[in-house]
């Protein structure tokens, strides 16, 4: 396996968390409703999916520079 199918993996299996994420939160989402009132959840949810969000992109940019090397 070379590394732009690793990165290939890698940006699918983040695809994948943040589709679940983006599933439950709707435009009615309540995030103390979600989290059962704790906000240590609610902040975390947010902040993890932020988290992934940015390496998903950041992945997709080093992959699109690797594949337009070809």
């Amino acid at each position: 396996m070379n590394i732009i199918d690793s990165i290939r993996i890698k940006i699918e299996a983040l695809q994948e968390y943040i589709d679940e994420i983006n599933e439950q939160i709707e435009e009615d989402f309540d995030p103390m409703d979600w989290s059962g009132g704790n906000f240590d959840d609610c902040y975390e949810l947010g902040y993890s999916h932020g988290r992934k969000f940015g390496r998903m992109t950041a992945y997709k940019e080093i992959l699109a520079i690797l594949e337009s090397e070809r």
